[in-house]
């Protein structure tokens, strides 16, 4: 046998006992990397915390609906749409929007934008422009 034959023998012996083992450490060291870095808990979290506030939105979008449905429609068909009755629809809206939303998204919503009731006043007022719209 040359010893190039050797070597290659040699070589490839060592590479299928080594190659083996040094891959499971080195996906046992991956997974154990992904489960400390956290990053499906995080991933997880960050879903949960978006579908919390897209069905907030949701929420504000119906109580919007139903405000003008059964109420503004009914001002402006007797003509009597005034600036207060316009007051009154979107208090009608928010407390209609407070009876839906989860306390869960109340809370996330709060954390994240600082004020829960200033992100509910600012998305009525774009939830009834997308009204006026369709």
């Amino acid at each position: 046998m040359e010893f190039s034959e050797l070597l290659n023998y040699l070589l490839y012996v060592v590479l299928t006992l080594i190659l083996p083992v040094v891959a499971k450490y080195a996906v046992d060291f991956m997974k154990t990397e992904i489960k400390e870095s956290n990053i499906l808990e995080e991933a997880t979290k960050n879903e949960n915390i978006s579908n919390l506030i897209k069905n907030a939105l949701s929420d504000v979008m119906d109580a919007v609906l139903y405000v003008n449905q059964t109420f503004v429609d009914t001002m402006k068909a007797k003509n009597e749409f005034t600036p207060e009755a316009w007051e009154e629809a979107k208090q009608k809206a928010y407390q209609a929007a407070l009876l839906t939303i989860s306390e869960e998204s109340k809370k996330v919503i709060s954390e994240m934008y600082g004020s829960f009731d200033q992100w509910l006043q600012l998305k009525i007022e774009a939830s009834v422009n997308m009204a006026k719209k369709q």
